[in-house]
């Protein structure tokens, strides 16, 4: 059975701009100035890290994630939307009775509000968030879970995200990934490189049709 991993932020919701705007909103709380392009950088790197960027004491760190998850529960509803091709993607997936799951690194609750409210949930055979493991992404923890939980190997899953932190966590993981490009990467370089580039979500189930299950 071939199952497909899709992050959320990015690949099957546009937020990465509320994201970063919480980020930069909670630094001015905590009285630090972020810089928006370096916050952009490691959106989908898993905020546990992240945050240690910009802290050192674990208290203040884990009280900065607390300002950026209130922030974000406040205007996800108005700034985020899902993109024009996630759920003609989930419809596809569905109907070839694919085992879906959402990896992601943002806060689990806030999460499952929005995948009900995009009409995600019905789609999906699991969710994964970043403290669902001890290590988030880019550590191959939160794929390698959502493929016990969902009873596959690595060769039959495949890791969908707009970054590379979610190529790597599944190239470490054993998975076949995808790479969907909704803005400005930098590939060159990279230790980890995808399976398959697309643009559209909607070419997830293209690729699947290539492979028997």
């Amino acid at each position: 059975m071939i199952s497909v991993l899709l992050d959320l932020d990015g690949t099957l919701i546009d937020s990465i701009d509320a994201v970063v705007n919480c980020w930069i909103r909670a630094g001015k709380k905590m009285g630090m100035q972020l810089d928006p392009n370096s916050v952009r950088e490691l959106i989908g790197y898993s905020p546990r890290l992240h945050v240690l960027k910009y802290f050192n004491n674990k208290d203040m760190a884990k009280e900065f994630l607390r300002v950026v998850r209130n922030e974000f529960s406040k205007i996800w509803m108005n700034e985020v939307k899902p993109f024009r091709d996630s759920h003609e993607a989930l419809k596809s997936l569905k109907h070839m009775k694919v085992k879906i799951g959402v990896i992601s690194s943002n806060f689990k609750e806030t999460v499952r509000c929005m995948l009900e409210y995009f009409g995600f949930s019905d789609f999906l055979d699991v969710l994964i968030c970043d403290n669902d493991v001890k290590n988030g992404k880019p550590a191959p923890d939160i794929v390698l879970e959502a493929m016990k939980r969902l009873e596959v190997s690595p060769h039959e899953c495949f890791v969908v995200g707009d970054t590379l932190f979610d190529v790597e966590a599944g190239k470490r993981a054993g998975a076949l990934t995808v790479l969907v490009v909704r803005r400005a990467l930098h590939l060159t370089g990279s230790k980890y490189i995808p399976d398959y580039v697309i643009s559209n979500l909607q070419d997830v189930a293209t690729i699947l049709k290539t492979y028997s299950y």
